[in-house]
């Protein structure tokens, strides 16, 4: 089974990537994917798409810049970790789509795929000193510093409260 953290982590080394927000487009046109953006009918976010050695990410241009950055992770997390199912609509090609339900983490695939986004956007190593340095202000609240982390790592506030639970920072 892929390690989504593992696979994240050696990304973010192969970019030598050491600042934050973390450059998610640029770490995945580098990797060689089209990222295309459109607006789409109904809750889908994006999705993976293969066709060879054709790798696309399709992202829903109607949600928050945030929730595309998320996206692009995500997907980058199947590209990277899951083999896929053919789509057959001209010929076989593999499209995996995000929406509501990807964010449920009932799949297991789905989950991976989110523990990559999750490692790639907010790694351990970059968001535990940031905590650090804002635990040491006075009168800072939980809020306040959830707040002020998504706003450093350019994610949304309920994406950094799931990661800072996650990472055993914050009680749940």
């Amino acid at each position: 089974m892929p390690n989504p953290t593992l696979a994240a982590q050696s990304l973010l080394q192969k970019h030598a990537v050491d600042i934050f927000p973390v450059p998610i487009e640029s770490i995945a046109r580098a990797e060689g994917v089209i990222i295309t953006r459109k607006a789409f009918d109904g809750t889908q976010s994006g999705f993976a798409l293969r066709d060879g050695q054709t790798r696309i990410i399709g992202v829903n241009s109607a949600t928050s810049p945030r929730r595309q950055r998320f996206t692009i992770a995500h997907e980058m997390g199947h590209l990277d970790l899951h083999e896929g199912k053919p789509l057959i609509v001209d010929h076989a090609m593999r499209i995996d789509w995000r929406d509501d339900v990807s964010s449920l983490g009932t799949n297991e695939e789905e989950i991976q795929a989110n523990a990559f986004a999750a490692e790639i956007l907010m790694p351990a190593q970059m968001i535990r000193p940031q905590v650090a340095s804002y635990a040491r202000e006075k009168g800072i609240t939980r809020d306040r510093m959830i707040v002020k982390l998504a706003r450093d790592f350019d994610v949304s506030a309920e994406a950094m409260g799931y990661r800072l639970i996650n990472l055993g920072i914050l009680a749940s």
